[in-house]
């Protein structure tokens, strides 16, 4: 049990400092001693400086704590569809600029509507971070695993609330439509009709980058990180 507790205690250190580090006191007072690129240069440093650990703990001891359930092949499969669908909402993300990144608050250029991807779920990097914890979770059957895993879907929602919270507060006006005008909860705005699916608007590169990631993972995954046959 001690090396699911550290698995644990690596998890609150990497999302407590990620949400400590953006709350808007802590944030505005770091911006103002080292400027705006500073605070995010630092930001990403301490983020990477506690996930690494928090990956080396859990590589060092996967699978640990009780097993939980035994995994079977229909729950490798919806694994598998939701791996693919996990790269293909990071991918779509990726190459669509949203008003909420780091690159728009640097450059000061911000569009307040909505494209692709964004109209099911405004963030679409913490919808891909939750999809990857998700999947993971069903083949996974350990309480080690699953706080690892489970960790990523946690992290993922808590961290948009966060941002969503901060930026209806200190965001700039195109911001706050864009958040207005799409939904943190995925699909919810397509649901209620504020936004639609708009196919045409996904961008074919990401598509293909995403199939291409999958496959090659999943052909190597066993070699790269062992564990069960995803």
């Amino acid at each position: 049990m001690k090396d699911v507790t550290l698995i644990f205690i690596w998890w609150l250190l990497f999302g407590g400092s990620h949400i400590l580090g953006s709350t808007i006191g802590v944030r505005t007072y770091v911006i103002g001693k080292i400027g705006n690129l500073g605070f995010k240069a630092l930001y990403s440093l301490v983020a990477l400086a506690i996930f690494m650990p928090l990956c080396l703990v859990y590589f060092s001891h996967k699978h640990g704590g009780h097993m939980l359930f035994s995994p079977s092949d229909t729950l490798q499969l919806f694994t598998h569809i939701l791996m693919l669908a996990a790269f293909f909402v990071l991918f779509q993300g990726l190459v669509t600029p949203s008003p909420m990144t780091t690159q728009a608050e640097l450059t000061g250029t911000f569009r307040p509507s909505a494209k692709g991807i964004q109209r099911v779920t405004r963030h679409p990097q913490n919808f891909a971070f939750a999809l990857f914890g998700l999947s993971h979770l069903l083949v996974n059957p350990y309480v080690g695993d699953w706080i690892f895993f489970g960790g990523f879907i946690v992290y993922a929602v808590a961290s948009a609330i966060h941002q969503d919270k901060r930026l209806a507060v200190t965001g700039p006006e195109q911001v706050k439509q864009f958040q207005a005008d799409t939904s943190a909860m995925p699909f919810y705005a397509i649901l209620t009709r504020k936004q639609r699916f708009a196919l045409d608007e996904y961008n074919t590169y990401g598509m293909v980058a995403a199939i291409i990631i999958f496959i090659l993972l999943r052909l190597y995954h066993p070699v790269i990180f062992g564990g069960f046959d995803f």
